[in-house]
C-alpha cells in the first residue's frame, strides 16, 4: 500500500493558523487535499497534526471532507509518521505539507515511479530542486523510515522526518539508503507556491482566480511566467528559511585558537625548502596568520592539522580530491599494489589497462602519455604542436589562471623572473573568451601559430565558453587546440567537458581529479600527432616527449583505475553536481540575510563555486578575502574562496558551512564599518602570481 500523509499543524512562527485560511470557499488544506487526490497511484491519504488541543479544529476539519485525520507527537514529527506508519502499515510512504495548495499528483506519481523503477529508498524533487517550491514531495520506504526513527537524534532530524535518512543515502554519498532524484526539464524552482508568509497567499489568491483549483504544474508556470505581477508579492522570500534555522541550531561549530605546533613548523619550514612548499599556492602568504601550516591527514571531506585541529575542507588538495580523502576502495587497491613493487625497469603491465579505460572515455582521441604532473602534461603538448606544425609560436589565454610552471608559461606572467626575453617571445597571448582577440593573433601571426591552449570551461559567470569556435578558428588557421581538462576533468563530466564537445580538439591535457590525490596526469590527443612521440617509424625525426622515471608507477596508475571505477559505480558527477548546486544556494540566502549581496558574490558553477568579496568601493580585496579565511578557518572549515565538491561532502557539511559562514558575515560587515584591519591578524594574504615579494 502506498500511503500519502500530509503534515499540518496551526501553530507557525511565521504565519500561524496558515493551513485554515480561505481562498474563496476553500481552506488551503482542502485545496491541498484535493489536487493530492487526483494521484493515480496512492492507495490512502491522511492528515497527520498534533494531539494538542489547537489542533483540534484540523482534526475536524480533515473529518468534515471525508478524509481520516492521524494525531500524534507536536515537535517529534518522525515520531508522528512512526506510529502512523504502525497503524497503517504501509510499504511506501508519500510525505507531504498542508502549506503547498497547489501540488501536483502527476509530480508526485512520477516521483514515485522513480523510486519503484530504481528500487530505491527514498526519492524526492527537491535534492535539486527543480519545481516551484510548493510542490515538494518525498518518497521514502517503510524500512527506511523504521531505521530513521531508531537511529535519528537530533533535533533537524525528529522534527522533519528525512533529514536522517537523506543524510544517510547515496544522495549524501552513503550506503546506508538508495536514493534518487525527480528532476524537471526545466527549472523553476525559483517560483514559490507554497504558503509560508502572508504574502505568499497573495501569489495563490491570483492563481485560484485566474487558473482554477485544477490547473496543471505547466500551466501554472506558464500563468507565473507570463504574469510578474502575479509572483512580485512573495519574489523576496527565500526557500526553506525556516529549515535553514532549525539547522543552525542544531550545529556546534569548532573554535580554533591553538597553532602552536603550526607556528613550530613555520618557523623552521623556509629554512628547508624554498617558499615553505613544494606548491606556492599551499605556502604561508597564501592563508592568514591564524592558520594551519600543515596537515596530518585527511579523511572524507575532513582533514586534520598537526595541532590536532579539524576542518571540513573545501579546495580538496588543489581540487585533486574528488572522491574523497583516503577513499577506501582507492586506498585498499594501492595498498595491495604497492606489495608488487612501485618501478620496474619494463613497463607495468597496468600502463596498457590504464591506457584502454581512460580513452575509452575520450572521445576521438587515440593514444595517450602518462605524468605525475599538469606542467609536464601542457610542455609535452606544445612541443608536439610545434613538431607538428613546424611553427613555433603558442598562444596563451592571458586571463586564465595557470598552465604550467615551464617557461613557455611564466614568461608571460608577472615572474618572468629568470627567463630570457627570447623565450618569452615564443608564446603570445589573447582573451580567453573573445574570439576577436585570436583572430588579431592569427593575422598578426600568420603561419606562425603552432597552437592555442585554452580550459574548456569557466567557473564563472560569463555566459556560455565559446569553445567549439575557439577550436574551429584555431584549426582553420592551421594550428593545433589542445584542451586542457586539468581542472574540469573528473569535475565537470566524466572524463570532462570533451564530452559534449561538438568539434574534438587535436590534444587534451588531463590532471587533479583521474586519481583522487594520487600523482597522476596525462596527454591525450590524436594518433597521427601523438604518434612523433613513438619509435615506430623508423627513419623519422625522434620527438623526445615524456620520459619520466615515474610517470607511470604503479601505485598512481592503481589509483587512477580505481578512481575511474567508482566514478562509473557511483554515479559521482551527479552527487558533486547536486552538493555544489546546493552550497550556491544557501550562500546566496546567507549573503542575502545580510545584506551582502553588492559585496560578495557566489559564481553559478555547480561543478565547482568560487566565491568573490568586494569593498565599500565595488573593488575586489584581498583584506577581506583574508578576514573571511581567518573566520571560517576559527570555525572550522579550510575556504579560500572555492568549493570544490566531492563524493564524502555530505548535506550536513553544507548545512555546517552555512553555519560558519553566517557567524563570518556577522564580522563582514563589521569590517565594512570598521575597516578589516581592526579585524584581521597579521598580513593580508597575497596573490601566488606577483612580481615582487
Amino acid at each position: 500500500m502506498i500511503l500519502s500523509i500530509t503534515q499540518a499543524r496551526l501553530s507557525s512562527s511565521r504565519f500561524p493558523g496558515k493551513v485554515l485560511q480561505n481562498i474563496a470557499d476553500k481552506s488551503l488544506l482542502e485545496m491541498h487535499l484535493n489536487r493530492v487526490s487526483k494521484s493515480t497511484i496512492i492507495d490512502k491519504i491522511i492528515v497527520a497534526t498534533s494531539i494538542q488541543k489547537e489542533d483540534d479544529i484540523i482534526a475536524e476539519h480533515v473529518e468534515s471532507l471525508g478524509y481520516e485525520c492521524f494525531r500524534g507527537d507536536l515537535n517529534n514529527v518522525l515520531k508522528r509518521f512512526y506510529d502512523a506508519v504502525q497503524y497503517y502499515n504501509p510499504d511506501l510512504i508519500v510525505r507531504l505539507t498542508a502549506d503547498c495548495p497547489f501540488i501536483d499528483s502527476e509530480v508526485i506519481d512520477d516521483t514515485i515511479r522513480l523510486l519503484l523503477n530504481n528500487n530505491a529508498d527514498y526519492a524526492s524533487n527537491i535534492y535539486p530542486p527543480t519545481y516551484p517550491d510548493g510542490l515538494d514531495c518525498e518518497i521514502f520506504t517503510k524500512s527506511a523510515l523504521l531505521t530513521a526513527y531508531a537511529e535519528a537524534i537530533t533535533t533537524v532530524d525528529l522534527e522533519h522526518v528525512t533529514p536522517y535518512i537523506r543524510n544517510n543515502s547515496s544522495l549524501a554519498g552513503k550506503n546506508k539508503f538508495k536514493s534518487v532524484n525527480f528532476e524537471s526539464n526545466i527549472n523553476t524552482s525559483d517560483y514559490r507556491l507554497t504558503v509560508d508568509n502572508p504574502e505568499d497567499l497573495i501569489v495563490i489568491e491570483y492563481l485560484y482566480r485566474d487558473l482554477g483549483l485544477d490547473a496543471s504544474y505547466t500551466d501554472i508556470v506558464d500563468y507565473l511566467h507570463n504574469n510578474p505581477l502575479a509572483i512580485s508579492a512573495n519574489k523576496h522570500l527565500k526557500r526553506n528559511e525556516g529549515m535553514i534555522a532549525e539547522i543552525s541550531k542544531d550545529i556546534q561549530l569548532r573554535n580554533i585558537t591553538n597553532f602552536t605546533k603550526s607556528n613550530e613548523y613555520r618557523s623552521k619550514i623556509h629554512d628547508l625548502i624554498p617558499g615553505g612548499a613544494h606548491t606556492y599556492s599551499k605556502g604561508d602568504d597564501q592563508f592568514p596568520l591564524l592558520s594551519p601550516a600543515a596537515i596530518q591527514y585527511g579523511k572524507g571531506s575532513k582533514i586534520f592539522d598537526i595541532d590536532g585541529n579539524e576542518y571540513l575542507d573545501c579546495p580538496m588538495g588543489l581540487t585533486s580530491v574528488t572522491i574523497g580523502h583516503a577513499y577506501q576502495p582507492v586506498i585498499d587497491a594501492v595498498a595491495k599494489s604497492m606489495q608488487l613493487g612501485a618501478n620496474y625497469q619494463r613497463p607495468s603491465y597496468l600502463e596498457m589497462e590504464m591506457a584502454e579505460k581512460f580513452l575509452a572515455l575520450v572521445p576521438a582521441h587515440d593514444m595517450i602519455k602518462f605524468a605525475k604532473n599538469g606542467s609536464t602534461a601542457t610542455t609535452a603538448a606544445t612541443k608536439l604542436a610545434r613538431a607538428y606544425t613546424g611553427r613555433k609560436l603558442i598562444a596563451i589565454p592571458i586571463d586564465h589562471p595557470f598552465y604550467s610552471y615551464d617557461d613557455w608559461f611564466i614568461g608571460k606572467t608577472v615572474c618572468d623572473f629568470g627567463i630570457p626575453d627570447e623565450i618569452k617571445g615564443l608564446s603570445v597571448t589573447y582573451n580567453g573568451g573573445d574570439l576577436n582577440t585570436l583572430e588579431d593573433l592569427f593575422r598578426q601571426y600568420p603561419d606562425q601559430i603552432a597552437c592555442v591552449i585554452s580550459e574548456p570551461e569557466r567557473s564563472v559567470d560569463e555566459g556560455e565558453y565559446p569553445l567549439e569556435q575557439l577550436i574551429q578558428l584555431t584549426q582553420s588557421n592551421g594550428a593545433l587546440f589542445i584542451q586542457d581538462e586539468m581542472i574540469t576533468g573528473f569535475k565537470y563530466d566524466l572524463p570532462g567537458v570533451i564530452k559534449n564537445n561538438k568539434t574534438m580538439p587535436d590534444l587534451a591535457t588531463w590532471g587533479k581529479g583521474i586519481a583522487n590525490g594520487f600523482a597522476f596526469c596525462a596527454l591525450t590527443g590524436k594518433k597521427e600527432i601523438m604518434e612523433l612521440g613513438g619509435i615506430r617509424n623508423e627513419g623519422a625525426q625522434k620527438l623526445f616527449l615524456i620520459s619520466t622515471t615515474h610517470g607511470a608507477e604503479v601505485h598512481s596508475l592503481t589509483a587512477g583505475i580505481a578512481t575511474i571505477d567508482a566514478y562509473q559505480t557511483h554515479n559521482i558527477i551527479q552527487h558533486n553536481h547536486s552538493i555544489g548546486a546546493r552550497f550556491i544556494k544557501v550562500c546566496n540566502e546567507i549573503i542575502s540575510k545580510h545584506n551582502l549581496q553588492a559585496h560578495i558574490h557566489v559564481y553559478n558553477c555547480n561543478w565547482m563555486p568560487i566565491m568573490s568579496v568586494k569593498d565599500n568601493t565595488g573593488a575586489v580585496s584581498a583584506g577581506l578575502r583574508t578576514l573571511v579565511m581567518q573566520e571560517m578557518i576559527k570555525r572550522g572549515v579550510l575556504f579560500q574562496g572555492a568549493f570544490v565538491p566531492c563524493f564524502a561532502h555530505t548535506i550536513e557539511d553544507i548545512n555546517y558551512f552555512a553555519t560558519a559562514f553566517d557567524e563570518t558575515l556577522y564580522i563582514y560587515n563589521e569590517a565594512l564599518k570598521l575597516g578589516y584591519e581592526n579585524l584581521l591578524v597579521g598580513p593580508v594574504a597575497k596573490g601566488v602570481f606577483r612580481k615582487i615579494l
